[in-house]
């Protein structure tokens, strides 16, 4: 397959009409193999889950790097303003894994034809990182034990930034994070004699208001508790509540600092239940560890942006989405960068927004940089 015959847009527009959500990406599994097996590539598929990696290996020993896009998509209705809208119903790629992926297969397709010098470049494809289970579910399979990368390498495109702006930041790059669900088991009553029943109402009023203080005794991090949703007990006039949920995400740029408000949330919520005597239930969901940057390797980001005369912003704080290539970031040295999608673009999880396709060859150039200054290419 000649280099020209692969059409990233095209490509990039057609993952975009029929996204698929984690732990599901069968068929988009399928088209990143079938792409990379045009490309005369030899992909091992289906590590720990629909997860792929693909060795590519120069003619001298080297260091090996390890460049990583995720593809699954996210339980939105788009709104699309474009002709390659999703044709999945409630699924949309809404933070622009398509376009990561595509950027990705776009560099396999250069490599296939221009390999590195030396060492070993190897691109993973990762399923569920929206659930913080794909990067951990690829780890875990026995067919990775035997790759250890020197560095390591991923982007995500970032809305409220100029078109094709680098932002990079050392260390602490995206907080870690955890959903809680919170249940509390009463016991219904008739509306007119509430006194009969047990009703998580009071328990529930005691622990909003709780959520919104926790993180004030730790003011010098970065901290955030966010309320996504509420449930007690039925709609009807008739009943007093029995039951009642409380979920919430929790956000903290230092791991021990979220550890910390996890342990004294469960310990205001057992006190609740216990001073009105309920049942609890917590669970914790889609735990994110920090994304933490190598200096060393976030330098080698900063000189080839500077190199192509890409525009770097240095950013204060970590941002407070998380991202589970901190896993790999936890096992290996390596770099998170972001690629700005433009000042005004719709904000990622957004029902209108859409990768902006100039990205493709922004990064996978890049990216191709990082490989120049670490393997060299052989022609």
């Amino acid at each position: 397959m000649s280099q020209e015959d692969f059409n990233p847009i095209r490509f990039r527009h057609h993952l975009h009409r029929y996204p698929e959500l984690s732990l599901n990406e069968y068929k988009t599994a399928s088209e990143i193999t079938d792409q990379l097996l045009k490309f005369g590539l030899a992909p091992k598929t289906n590590i720990g889950g629909h997860g792929i990696i693909v060795e590519i290996v120069g003619e001298k020993s080297g260091p090996t790097t390890l460049f990583r896009a995720d593809f699954d998509a996210l339980p939105i209705n788009e709104k699309p303003n474009h002709s390659h809208g999703s044709r999945h119903s409630g699924c949309m790629h809404a933070c622009g894994h398509d376009g990561h992926t595509t950027s990705l297969l776009q560099l396999a397709n250069i490599l296939a034809h221009n390999p590195p010098a030396s060492g070993t470049v190897i691109l993973l494809f990762q399923p569920a990182e929206e659930i913080g289970l794909g990067a951990k579910n690829m780890l875990q399979d026995i067919r990775m034990q035997h790759i250890k990368p020197d560095a390591v390498f991923a982007y995500h495109n970032l809305p409220g930034y100029p078109l094709g702006e680098v932002v990079i930041k050392n260390d602490v790059f995206a907080c870690a994070s955890t959903g809680v669900n919170i249940t509390f088991n009463g016991k219904t009553s008739h509306a007119a004699y509430p006194e009969h029943g047990i009703s998580p109402a009071t328990a529930v009023n005691r622990l909003m208001d709780y959520l919104d203080k926790i993180t004030l005794s730790y003011q010098d991090n970065f901290n955030l508790i966010t309320l996504v949703h509420v449930k007690i007990g039925n709609e009807g006039y008739g009943t007093s509540p029995g039951k009642a949920q409380v979920m919430a995400t929790l956000r903290s740029d230092d791991e021990t600092v979220l550890a910390q408000i996890q342990e004294e949330l469960t310990k205001y919520a057992q006190v609740q239940a216990e001073l009105h005597h309920l049942d609890l239930h917590i669970e914790w969901i889609e735990p994110f560890t920090a994304t933490i940057n190598n200096r060393q390797t976030t330098d080698s980001v900063r000189l080839a942006a500077n190199t192509l005369h890409y525009s770097v912003k240095e950013i204060d704080h970590p941002l407070r989405w998380s991202e589970d290539v901190g896993e790999f970031l936890h096992q290996w040295p390596g770099t998170l960068f972001c690629i700005g999608s433009g000042e005004a673009h719709p904000q990622l999880h957004n029902p209108d927004y859409d990768f902006p396709d100039e990205l493709i060859e922004i990064s996978s150039q890049l990216f191709l940089q990082l490989i120049r200054q670490r393997h060299g290419l052989l022609y």
